[in-house]
């Protein structure tokens, strides 16, 4: 058992560590106690947090938007507190409805681009609205046979140009030579000038079956009968080339474009795109490749171009895909590009 003086020693051991126990008890009791305090707190925090940024409960469970100051803050600065606008959901556009169009659309109207790089494919909208030249031309000219096609525009606004040029001195000798033309025809007619001429004389005069613009009813060939020959807009005839624009026309294949079109000059080819685009392409000396491409920086979601004829302003905006945003009301035409869109002509 030890000595008196060891089980002294061994006691106050004992004594001292049985003091040391209450206070250790009682330091972690008050550190539970704090930690139990500032849980509250944070938790408190938390709710005030939520209570503030949070809408009120509707009867339907739904959450209503919180108050947001928006001309003020960092978040109304980057534009998190609003949806951006979208041109599929036509409520976020007032005046404005969509138009759903198809495929087949996108082959019809007075902007089409029609090349060997944009084929045609005879959409039957568009080849139904043809009508023979011979029952609505004026006596301006003339057609080299009875059955020569056209669409019902391009003829009306023909009558207007060539009408005035004769008005103003100009010659009744102009012919109309070519019209419409089916993809059968075409096909011969490229067969006949490569086998005549070569297969590059063909490719660069004549274009493929399904790529000449004659198969949208909106392009004539002109032809000088007091010359025998193609029309070659110069001398007194320099009066259409100049004027064509006026009536909606464009001079289609010139010798500086030729990199673009890939058709060689051919100054008797006039192609009807209307008014004011017919313009635009002459202002900006562009072919009517480089105008399609121009016309992609002007989309309905972002600014549109506008132009003034006269007294007539216009404003005109491309939409890629099938569904067309429109002016629920007033005059518009809406064109498919036969490229991957729509052009929508409005007037002002």
């Amino acid at each position: 058992m030890g000595t008196r003086e060891q089980r002294r020693h061994g006691r106050r051991r004992q004594r001292r560590r049985r003091n040391y126990t209450p206070l250790l008890v009682l330091m972690l009791v008050v550190i539970a106690a704090c930690a139990l305090l500032l849980n509250s707190c944070g938790k408190d925090d938390d709710s005030a947090q939520a209570d503030a940024g949070a809408g009120d409960v509707t009867e339907n469970g739904g959450v209503t938007e919180p108050d947001v100051d928006k001309d003020s803050g960092e978040d109304a600065e980057n534009g998190s507190s609003t949806p951006p606008e979208d041109a599929d959901n036509q409520a976020l556009w007032p005046g404005y409805t969509v138009k759903t169009m198809t495929e087949e659309d996108m082959q019809v109207g007075l902007q089409i681009l029609v090349s060997n790089q944009h084929m045609y494919d005879f959409p039957e909208a568009a080849e139904s609205q043809l009508v023979k030249l011979v029952d609505y031309k004026s006596n301006s000219y003339s057609s080299n046979v009875n059955d020569t096609l056209i669409l019902p525009v391009t003829v009306e606004h023909l009558n207007e140009m060539l009408d005035d040029y004769v008005a103003q001195g100009g010659a009744t000798d102009i012919m109309v030579v070519s019209g419409y033309r089916t993809y059968d025809f075409q096909q011969g007619l490229f067969d006949r000038n490569a086998a005549k001429n070569g297969l590059e004389n063909a490719k660069r005069y004549v274009a493929q079956a399904g790529g000449s613009e004659h198969h949208t009813g909106y392009a004539v060939d002109l032809y000088s009968n007091n010359n025998g020959d193609y029309f070659e807009g110069v001398g007194e005839y320099k009066w259409v080339t100049d004027h064509c624009h006026e009536y909606g026309f464009i001079l289609r294949y010139t010798e500086e474009k030729e990199p673009i079109t890939m058709i060689g000059p051919e100054s008797w080819h006039f192609r009807y795109v209307s008014v004011p685009h017919s313009y635009i392409i002459v202002d900006n000396d562009f072919c009517l490749e480089e105008y399609i491409d121009y016309l992609c920086q002007f989309p309905f979601d972002g600014e549109h171009l506008t132009y003034t004829v006269g007294d007539q302003e216009y404003e005109i905006y491309y939409v890629e895909g099938l569904e067309v945003p429109v002016p629920e009301s007033g005059n518009y035409t809406v064109s498919g590009n036969n490229v991957d869109g729509f052009i929508v002509t409005i007037e002002k």
